[in-house]
C-alpha cells in the first residue's frame, strides 16, 4: 500500500485531503447502507405481521371446525366429585352414591433380623393380582438390601418400607395402584405371607346409580377412583365415601358456552392484532426540529399496497353477511376505526337461541378469515413469505454491492495516496533544484564600484 508523505514539501494537510475527498466518494456507499438498512427493518416488519397472520390462521381453522364446538361442561353438586369431558359427551343427567373408594393392598410383616425367611435361594418373588410372578435378587439377605432392590424395580407394582420400632424391623409392603385386581399382590417366596398383618385389603371403587330406587344392575365399580365413560364422553373421580343421611350427588352435563364463546371471541381479538399491526406501522409522524421546521416520516407500512390490502380482505371476511345474516346479529361488529368488537352477553343470547345456527355462523366467518390468511401466510407460497423471501435476497445483493465498494473505494484511495506523495516529491525537488540555483547565483562575483 502506498504511503503519503503528508505536506512535507507543499505544507498541505493531505491525509485531511485525501479522507474528505474519500467522503465524497463514498456517498452512493452510504446510500447503499441506508437501503440495506431500512430493507432489513422492512422484513422485519414483514415477519412480525406473517408471524400474527399465521397465529390468527391457525385460531381460525380451530373455529371453523363442527368438532371445536362440541363443547360440554359437567358439574357436580359435591365438591368431592370431579367431571372430565372428552369428545362424544352430550347433555344429561346422573345421580349416584359413592359406597367405597378404590385401594390397593398394603402388609406389614413381625419383626425381622434380616430377609432370610422372605427369600428362596436368595431371591424374593412377588405374585400380581392375575397371578403373574416376578422375580427380585437383592444384593444380599439383608432388608435394606431387600428394601433396595424392591423399590428399584419399577415394574414390579409394589413399594417396600423398613420401618424401625422398639421391638425391631418390620417390613412394610405396599401397591403402587389400586383395585380388587391391580391393587392385589402376594409373596409367594419363603415363608410366603406367614407373619404379614393385612393394614388393608386391595379394593375397587363402587358407586350405586339412582340410590333411593334401589333397583338390581345400579351398582358400577371401577379399579380407579375414576369412573370412565359413566355417561358417554364423560369421566367421573370420586374422594370421599358417602355417609348415613348423605343426598346423592348429581352431575348435570351442559353444552360449554363459555368455551364456544371464547372461540370466537379469540377469532375476533387474533383479527384485531393483524388489523393493528398494520395500522401502526402505517403511521404517518411529524417532528419540528428546535428551528421550526418540520418533518414528516412514514411508517415502514406507510404507502404499502399489499398491507393495505391484507387488512381489506380481513375486515371483507369478518364483517360480510352470512347467508344474508350480519355478524353484528351474533355480536361481531366493526367500528369507524377498522377493527372488530366482540359482545360477549350478545353472542351467548343468540347461543342459546340457535346454537347450531350460532355456531355455523362463526364456523362460516372463521373459514373466510382462515382462506385469507393461508393465501397470505402460507409457508411455502403464501404472499407475505414469497415477500419476505424476495426482500431478503435484495438484502443479500445490497451485501455483494457494498463489498464491490469497499474494494473500490480502498483502490480509489491508494490512486489518491499515490498522487499527492508524486506532488510532494516533485515539489521537494523544485525546491531542491530552486536552492541549488540560488546557491549558484551567491557564489557569483559581483561587480565593483
Amino acid at each position: 500500500m502506498s504511503m503519503s508523505i503528508g505536506g512535507i514539501a507543499s505544507g498541505l494537510d493531505t491525509s485531511t485531503i485525501i479522507n474528505q475527498l474519500m467522503q465524497i466518494e463514498a456517498i452512493p456507499k452510504n446510500q447503499l447502507q441506508i437501503k440495506q438498512k431500512t430493507t432489513e427493518s422492512f422484513i422485519a416488519a414483514l415477519q412480525a405481521l406473517n408471524t400474527k397472520v399465521a397465529s390468527l390462521t391457525e385460531n381460525a381453522a380451530k373455529a371453523a371446525k363442527p368438532a371445536s364446538y362440541d363443547a360440554w361442561a359437567g358439574v357436580a353438586s359435591s365438591e368431592t366429585v370431579s367431571v372430565v369431558t372428552k369428545t362424544g359427551a352430550s347433555a344429561g343427567t346422573i345421580e349416584f352414591r359413592v359406597d367405597a373408594l378404590a385401594q390397593g393392598k398394603s402388609s406389614l410383616s413381625g419383626v425381622l433380623a434380616d430377609a432370610s425367611t422372605l427369600l428362596t435361594g436368595g431371591v424374593f418373588t412377588v405374585a400380581d393380582g392375575e397371578g403373574n410372578t416376578r422375580d427380585i435378587t437383592p444384593a444380599s439377605s439383608s432388608l435394606t438390601d431387600l428394601v433396595s432392590a424392591i423399590n428399584a424395580d419399577k415394574d414390579l407394582g409394589v413399594k417396600a418400607t423398613l420401618i424401625n420400632t422398639p421391638d425391631g424391623s418390620r417390613l412394610q409392603l405396599t401397591s403402587t395402584k389400586t383395585g380388587a385386581t391391580d391393587g392385589n399382590f402376594t409373596i409367594t417366596s419363603g415363608q410366603a405371607e406367614t407373619g404379614f398383618s393385612a393394614i388393608r385389603s386391595a379394593s375397587d371403587a363402587q358407586i350405586t346409580l339412582w340410590p333411593e330406587l334401589g333397583i338390581s344392575g345400579s351398582t358400577v365399580t371401577s379399579a380407579t377412583n375414576t369412573f370412565t365413560d359413566l355417561m358417554a364422553g364423560v369421566d367421573i373421580t370420586v374422594t370421599k365415601v358417602a355417609v348415613a343421611g348423605d343426598d346423592p350427588i348429581k352431575v348435570d352435563i351442559n353444552r360449554d358456552v363459555e368455551a364456544v364463546t371464547k372461540l370466537a371471541d379469540n377469532l375476533v381479538a387474533q383479527l384485531n392484532q393483524v388489523i393493528s399491526e398494520v395500522n401502526s406501522r402505517s403511521k404517518v409522524t411529524t417532528t419540528t426540529d428546535s428551528e421550526g421546521q418540520q418533518a414528516t416520516t412514514g411508517g415502514l407500512f406507510t404507502g404499502d399496497s399489499a398491507a393495505r390490502q391484507l387488512v381489506a380482505r380481513l375486515v371483507e371476511a369478518g364483517s360480510f353477511p352470512v347467508d344474508g345474516k350480519s355478524p353484528s346479529e351474533i355480536g361481531i361488529e366493526i367500528t369507524r376505526n377498522g377493527d372488530f368488537t366482540f359482545d360477549a352477553e350478545k353472542f351467548q343470547e343468540a347461543l342459546a337461541a340457535d346454537p347450531a345456527g350460532t355456531q355455523d355462523f362463526v364456523a362460516a366467518i372463521a373459514t373466510r378469515v382462515e382462506a385469507v390468511g393461508k393465501a397470505t401466510s402460507d409457508k411455502y407460497d403464501g404472499s407475505l413469505t414469497l415477500r419476505v423471501q424476495s426482500q431478503q435476497e435484495l438484502v443479500r445483493d445490497y451485501g455483494t454491492q457494498l463489498e464491490s465498494w469497499d474494494r473500490r473505494l480502498e483502490q480509489r484511495r491508494q490512486n489518491l495516496v499515490q498522487v499527492y506523495t508524486a506532488l510532494e516529491v516533485s515539489l521537494s525537488r523544485l525546491q531542491g533544484q530552486g536552492n541549488w540555483l540560488a546557491g549558484q547565483l551567491g557564489s557569483l562575483p559581483t561587480a565593483s564600484k
